[in-house]
Order: C-alpha cells, then sequence, then structure tokens
C-alpha cells in the first residue's frame, strides 16, 4: 500500500488503549493522504462513545550524561550516508511555528527549552469531579501494575498522587513531572539538543506522573489545540503516544486538525508489529514514524510495515531530562518510535517557517518530506511484512536539500523587481515570478526579474537548491513601479492648425499613466491617458517639432521627440481693414493673419479690378476716380497655395476730404 494510505486499515473495537510510545510526533497532515473534511468540534464534555482504557509508556530508557553534547540523531539527519560527520548543519530554526507537544508536560525552565515554553494545556485543569473520575479509572503510580512494575519517588520532582490529581485551573502544562514530554520537547526545540532551535513549544498535557493517560484526556488536549490555534498560522502536532487499537474519537479529532492546515506526526510504536490498525499511527493524514539505530539499521522494538511512512533515528538518543537531584538541567538518553517522532517534527517546524499555512500545506508537507528523503539506507530487521501488508517504505529521515531561502526581499524599479535573499554558500538560488514566466537566478544574494508589467502584484518566488534537490520555495508579493517607459513611434497628421498625434507604449508600463504631446515652438499642448490626441491652434505652414512624455505618481519618462512636422489649411482673413482715402487715391491697411505663417494678401477693387499683392499689412491704390463708389476685398493665400474662400471688404469714395474709415470682419 502506497505511503499515505496507512489509515485505511483500521480497528473499529469498543475500546482503545492509549501508550506513550518513546516517541514524538509532531502532527504531521497531508491531503494527499488522504481526503480531509472540514474541521469538526470535539465536544469533550460528551466526550467519547467508546470506553475507555489505561494508556501507557513503551519506553526503553537509560540514563545518559549530564551534558548537552550533539546527539547522534541530530548528526544522521543532515546527510545521506554514513559515517557521522560529527555536525548539524542548519539555516531555518522553526521560528514563528508552534510545535504542540500531546504528552506529560513540559520542564519550562531548562536551559534548552528557556524563553520558548509558552503556556498551553493541562488535563489538571478540569474540575475536581472530573479528576477524581480520571483517577478512578487510572489509579495510582505508585501501585505496582503489570505494565509499570517499579515505581521510583526519586524519578519525580513532586509527589505522583498530589500532582496527577489535584485539580489546578492555572496548571498551562509545566512543570513535567514524568520527563517523557521534556525529552520530547528537546529533540524538536532545543537550542543544543533539537532539531527546530527556534521554534514555540506549547506543552498539552494529557498523561500522569507515569506516561498513563485516557482516551478523553487526550481528547480534550487535542480540542484546546484545535482552539488555540489561528488560521495561517503554521503549526505541527507531535503525538509520541499511542492507543492499542484505533480510536474513533481521537482520529476525528485529528483530522478537524488536518483540516485547518496543522500538521500531525505520530510514533509508529514500539510493539514490533503493524503500525496499522492504531491511533495516531494508523490514523489517516498522519506522518507516522518507525525507528532507527545508528548504524541505520531498524530498530527490532518499532513496529512496522505499511502504515509507517519513514524512519527516523530513535535509539539511544539523549535529550532533555525534567529532574535530577545533582543536576538543574539534566539530559536522559531514551530509546524508541518516541524519538523517532520528534525529529520529524523538528524538520517540519524548520520547513513551516516563515509559511502562511492553508488547507493544501499538510499536503504540501509530506509530499516534501517523503520525496526528500533517503531511499534504501535502512537495514531491514522485520524482513516480512506484517500479514496483509506492504513492507516498510525504506526512507530515512533527511533535511540535506537546503531550507527554504530567509529574508526575501524585492525592491520596485520600472518593469523590475530586485529581489533579495540571505544567501548560503554552494546553493544556487533560482527566483520566478507569477503571473507570467519571468526569471532569474544567482548562486550570490540578489537577482532581478526584469520586463514586468508595472503597478500588477506579482508573487515572487525564491527557491534554493543543491546537489540533493530544492527547497521549500520562499513566496512573497511585490509590485513594480518607478517612472514610466519612454514612448515610441510617434506620427504626426498635420490639419488645419491642428497635429493629431499618435504613439506607442509599453502595455507592460504601469496603470494610471497620463500622456503630454508638446508641439514646439509655441507650446501647445493635449494631456490624455489615450495612446493619441489632437493639438490645437497651432499655426498653419509652421513647422513644429512634437514631444510626449508619459507621467505618473513616482514622475515622468524621458522625453520622445517627433520628426517636423507643419500644418496647413486654409488661412484665415484679416480681422479687420482700415481705409485713409483722399480724391485720386486710396491707402488700405490691415492687422496680420497670425494662424498661418507665409501669408500673401490679395487686394481687389471693384469696379475698376485694381489689385494689390503682397506680403506686407497695407496697399495703396492710386488713379481712382472722384466721386466713384468702390468696394475693396482682402483675401489671403498660403505658400502651399491654399486659398481662403472669405474675404473682408470696406466700401470709400474717393473726395477732396480725407477720410479714415476702419471695417471689421463681419460688418457692412
Amino acid at each position: 500500500m502506497p505511503y499515505g494510505e496507512h489509515g485505511q486499515r483500521r480497528c473499529y473495537a469498543g475500546h482503545c488503549g492509549l501508550m506513550r510510545r518513546l516517541t514524538v510526533v509532531l502532527a504531521l497532515v497531508c491531503s494527499a493522504f488522504v481526503s480531509i473534511a472540514a474541521p469538526t468540534p470535539i465536544h469533550a464534555s460528551s466526550e467519547i462513545s467508546e470506553p475507555e482504557q489505561i494508556a501507557r509508556t513503551q519506553v526503553v530508557q537509560t540514563t545518559g550524561p549530564d551534558s548537552s553534547s550533539l546527539s547522534w540523531g541530530l548528526d544522521r539527519i543532515d546527510q545521506r550516508a554514513l559515517p557521522l560527520s560529527g555536525s548539524y548543519s542548519y539555516i531555518a530554526t522553526g521560528t514563528g511555528v508552534k510545535a504542540y507537544i500531546v504528552d506529560s508536560g513540559i520542564k519550562a525552565d531548562h536551559v534548552q527549552l528557556a524563553g520558548r515554553v509558552v503556556n498551553g494545556w493541562s488535563y489538571r485543569s478540569a474540575d475536581q469531579a472530573q479528576i477524581n473520575t480520571w483517577r478512578t479509572t487510572l489509579g495510582s503510580c505508585k501501585t505496582p501494575s503489570a505494565e509499570s512494575p517499579a515505581y521510583n519517588a526519586a524519578d519525580h520532582p513532586f509527589d505522583v498522587d498530589t500532582f496527577d490529581y489535584t485539580s489546578t485551573p492555572n496548571d498551562y502544562g509545566s512543570p513535567d513531572n514524568d520527563g517523557h514530554g521534556t525529552h520530547v520537547a528537546g529533540i524538536i526545540g532545543g537550542t543544543d539538543t533539537g532539531v527546530a532551535k527556534g521554534v514555540t513549544l506549547v506543552p498539552v498535557r494529557v498523561l500522569n506522573s507515569c506516561g498513563e493517560g485516557l482516551t478523553s484526556m487526550v481528547l480534550r488536549g487535542l480540542q484546546w489545540i484545535l482552539d488555540d490555534h489561528q488560521m495561517g498560522q503554521p503549526a505541527v502536532v507531535n503525538m509520541s503516544i499511542g492507543f492499542d487499537l484505533s480510536s474513533t474519537s481521537i482520529d476525528t479529532a485529528i483530522r478537524s486538525l488536518l483540516a485547518e492546515g496543522v500538521v500531525v506526526v505520530a510514533a509508529a510504536g514500539n510493539s514490533s508489529t503493524t503500525a496499522c490498525n492504531t491511533t495516531p499511527a494508523g490514523t489517516p493524514g498522519t506522518i507516522s514514524v518507525g525507528a532507527s539505530a545508528s548504524n541505520d539499521y531498524e530498530a527490532s522494538y518499532s513496529n512496522y510495515g505499511e502504515c509507517v511512512d519513514l524512519l527516523a533515528p530513535g535509539s539511544s538518543i539523549k535529550s532533555t531530562w525534567h529532574f535530577n537531584n545533582a543536576s538543574v538541567n539534566p539530559y536522559k538518553t531514551l530509546t524508541g518510535t518516541s524519538m523517532a517522532a520528534p525529529h520529524v517534527a523538528g524538520i517540519v517546524a524548520r520547513y513551516l517557517q516563515g509559511l502562511t499555512t492553508t488547507s493544501t500545506t499538510v499536503s504540501e508537507v509530506a509530499t516534501w518530506l517523503l520525496s526528500n528523503t533517503t531511499q534504501n539506507a535502512i537495514t531491514f530487521v522485520h524482513t516480512s511484512p506484517p500479514t496483509g501488508e506492504a513492507m516498510t517504505p525504506n526512507k530515512l529521515l533527511a533535511m540535506v536539500v537546503p531550507d527554504a531561502p530567509s529574508g526575501v526581499t524585492a525592491a520596485s524599479q520600472s518593469r523590475q523587481l530586485d529581489v533579495s535573499w540571505t544567501a548560503v554558500a554552494g546553493i544556487t538560488y533560482v527566483v520566478t515570478s507569477s503571473p507570467g514566466t519571468a526569471t532569474c537566478s544567482s548562486s550570490g544574494a540578489s537577482c532581478s526579474l526584469a520586463g514586468l508589467s508595472n503597478g500588477v502584484k506579482y508573487s515572487v518566488s525564491v527557491v534554493g537548491s543543491n546537489t540533493f534537490g530544492n527547497s521549500r520555495a520562499s513566496v512573497i508579493t511585490a509590485t513594480p513601479d518607478g517612472v514610466p517607459e519612454p514612448t515610441t513611434s510617434i506620427t504626426n497628421t498635420a490639419g488645419s492648425r491642428t497635429i493629431a498625434v499618435a504613439w506607442t507604449h509599453p502595455a507592460t508600463d504601469s496603470p494610471g499613466l497620463s500622456f503630454t504631446a508638446t508641439a514646439s515652438p509655441n507650446g501647445a499642448s493635449c494631456t490624455t491617458a489615450e495612446r493619441t490626441c489632437t493639438i490645437s491652434n497651432v499655426v498653419n505652414g509652421l513647422g513644429y517639432t512634437v514631444t510626449v512624455v508619459a507621467t505618473n505618481a513616482f514622475g515622468s519618462s524621458s522625453v520622445t521627440a517627433s520628426s517636423v512636422v507643419i500644418p496647413d489649411g486654409e488661412p484665415e482673413v484679416p480681422v479687420s481693414a482700415t481705409s485713409i482715402v483722399a480724391k485720386r487715391f486710396i491707402t488700405l491697411s490691415w492687422p496680420a493673419v497670425t494662424t498661418s505663417a507665409n501669408v500673401t494678401y490679395v487686394v481687389t477693387s471693384m469696379p475698376g479690378n485694381f489689385t494689390c499683392t503682397t506680403t506686407e499689412l497695407f496697399c495703396t491704390f492710386d488713379g481712382l476716380t472722384y466721386g466713384i463708389n468702390y468696394t475693396f476685398a482682402v483675401t489671403t493665400r498660403t505658400a502651399t497655395g491654399q486659398v481662403t474662400a472669405a474675404a473682408i471688404t470696406t466700401a470709400v469714395r474717393p473726395g477732396f476730404t480725407v477720410k479714415k474709415t476702419i471695417v471689421k470682419k463681419g460688418s457692412t
């Protein structure tokens, strides 16, 4: 059965026991594994239809040295093959990601964890009546049982009966009176011991001081997580606990978390049997983690089969511990799938850093995680699969591809985005934009996306790659903008006293542009948001150069000039004419026509057909007949042959008295 389908093998038992496996599990959810419906509210008051059973730890543990030296598990997950390099390399730290640790609580003041443990939830915050009910079922940690035969008061900082069964409304998951939750927290996020050294750790106490809990206790814890989590916030749930069989109510609660984009990681279990038919290892959508040893052998105790998605270091893992009279900040070495799961949860936290989660996040995380595992590195102890199942996938946790690039920014230019990030040696970065196909790449800390459209919001993706593969994309949005590009290809069409101007401009330039076309000399202009406009009130017959400038909120483009254009058309006539009349002659004058250049004036008389053609502003006619009424008409023509159809006329009569007469255009 392919990975992710492990949850399809189910057991519908009347009750389910919960066992804390030595494994930290962050809920790593993937909708590629299972179809996830909308979140379903969890009602802890009515709780469950299944009878409750006691859940106990399944941990093999030995006291480790009182130090925080590098765990072999950290050393193993940042390389493909043995031998170990003696180092753990990372860039992302899980900063801004919440890791909900469903366990026994966390020692918040441990030096490895201090400052990053926030208030969570505890079953001890329930009312006393509810706690008494749980005590009746669970009993005292001091009472030996087949599962917990040895009780040692020195293993606990507080009296177990008082701590476990006294209602404490202000208990938010710290301190830890068992140690398992603290150990898991240290693997996920310890400053030295952890995979994701900047992750926020959230204790969710569902187990008592001997690592035992009930279905209803776990259900309330999961409901609190669902209430606490904010949509879009990157988060992973670690469940290094397990039920003997499937639990329908817990499966439903996990599905609600997955639907909200919360990744859930689960320990496969320590019973050397199938991981199917159990919760949460077999719950659809969780990432189920088996354990490996330092020699890359499958751990003999690890559950196996097709419901295990991958293996991670789980044997002899040193991490933070809750209590040791000889040390304020103790450490311990533990073994189990409880230790394997938090390695995966920590990698998930690193992946989620800086990401706003959506309904597809769980699927994306799982696909990325499993596709980047080291293939066929494990030597299996279980050489045959459980009856009716496929073998465990030979996939070992590895974080050898780059972390998602950090510090991504984009500076806007005109039709360009200058993208920068925090570069890491040995990594090549590829930057792409959407919409469109613009791309650039660099082994440094920046490159520029060119040919973009101003004013368009782009999704900019930066992916780092090395010889092992690609990082998750870091995505930001940015909008190129700046002064406009210059216009091109100006064309002019001359009219009578007008110039119709057209031009082209890049369609990729910013919206909201305005264009101004200006004729020189004289400075007549037109302004428009279109790619054409008409300049009026220019002078016919005069040569003009037209310039076009594009303008937006950031300024104006450079000037683009056209070739010379000469408007032409029928000239106007003078607006008035003045006549000075004497006995035998007349002098006729007029103001210049300014709407056309190089105008020639033609004056004719009736009767007599006297004619005067001049470029001056007057004509004198002599030899007129005394006492005859004359009408003089002034018309105009241009150098190109355009002739006015109109005329200004004046009527005069030569006599002995000098007389001055002014006639305006349009008068009679």
